[in-house]
């Protein structure tokens, strides 16, 4: 358990101006590379700016998710994430326990990921993680917008991890093999106003580390995130209008050999309002090998972990969160 305790002071979360990642040029693509990379190894964590993604489609998909989760109990309830296969629909309130030996997150969500066709050799295979997305009933139109705001997050996922592999000395197109069929997952939160009646250190989600490659996460005007900082210290993160919080997950630290840096980070609506926040979460194929970068390793440098394929880490991670409230 990491006990709660209030931030310091906040400190200024780097903004990285994405404009050039766009550009024709390598040379300025590699110059905003370097930048990813002086920060991938502190924090881990970054604002990005003139990413590409059209503000009305995000501030669209905040409104469904405020739409969402004013639906009736029974209407979210009827598609629980325990009806799919892959863990996608509606997470109830307390579901989850991203802080172990920590009471249940006060948060409720909902979350779909990518589409796979029905004779994929992963869905003959019986493989998880995939597909199995459940839509409300109720809600005309949430489904397409949706739809919609994933692609386009889903696109800007790719040319970040494409600047990200510049950044770690690889080519460009290094991680596109496993960007084909990705665990790539868009969840929407809501976070209840704290309430006095918490236990002790029960918040809206526990500090944690993300689990994949990279989160990009839209968050409302009403804050909450608090990132852990190279010196272990709280700070908060908040909100910029017009970009999204970028960090790095635990299996791209794992690729760079403990290069890059997945930070611990938590959430806590100490508001008078409800929090609503758009993370989406690039995983990868749950197939790819993860092993050591040959330019993040060394004689003196060995690498630090076994591989391992992002399936079979993912898996272990959601049985440790969500199995720690079954059990209790």
């Amino acid at each position: 358990m990491i006990p709660y305790t209030p931030p310091m002071t906040a400190r200024r979360i780097p903004v990285i101006d994405f404009a050039d990642a766009f550009s024709p040029e390598l040379a300025r693509r590699e110059a905003l590379a370097w930048e990813i990379h002086k920060i991938s190894r502190d924090v881990g964590f970054f604002y990005l700016v003139n990413h590409g993604v059209p503000q009305a489609l995000i501030d669209g998909q905040f409104d469904w998710a405020r739409r969402f989760f004013a639906l009736p109990q029974a209407s979210k309830s009827a598609i629980d994430m325990r009806h799919s296969a892959s863990g996608y629909g509606y997470e109830r309130m307390g579901a989850q326990a991203l802080d172990e030996g920590s009471p249940a997150d006060l948060k409720e969500g909902f979350q779909f990921g990518f589409d796979i066709a029905p004779d994929h050799p992963y869905v003959l295979r019986g493989l998880l993680r995939y597909g199995h997305n459940l839509w409300p009933q109720d809600l005309p139109g949430f489904e397409t917008h949706s739809r919609q705001y994933y692609e386009a997050v889903r696109a800007l996922s790719h040319r970040l991890l494409g600047v990200i592999a510049l950044s770690l000395e690889m080519p460009e197109d290094f991680f596109t093999p496993v960007l084909h069929t990705p665990i790539a997952t868009q969840r929407m939160l809501h976070y209840p106003p704290q309430p006095a009646s918490a236990q002790h250190n029960q918040i809206g989600a526990g500090a944690h580390t993300d689990w994949g490659l990279v989160t990009i996460l839209a968050q409302d005007a009403i804050g909450g995130l608090e990132i852990c900082n190279a010196e272990g210290d709280w700070v908060s993160a908040p909100p910029i209008a017009g970009s999204f919080v970028v960090n790095i997950g635990d299996l791209l630290q794992r690729w760079s050999n403990d290069l890059y840096h997945s930070n611990a980070h938590r959430v806590c609506n100490v508001g008078n309002a409800p929090r609503y926040s758009l993370p989406f979460f690039q995983d990868g194929d749950q197939a790819a090998v993860v092993a050591c970068l040959p330019t993040c390793c060394s004689a003196e440098r060995p690498a630090r972990y076994a591989p391992c394929t992002i399936g079979d880490y993912l898996e272990m991670k959601v049985k440790q969160t969500f199995g720690a409230v079954a059990a209790a």
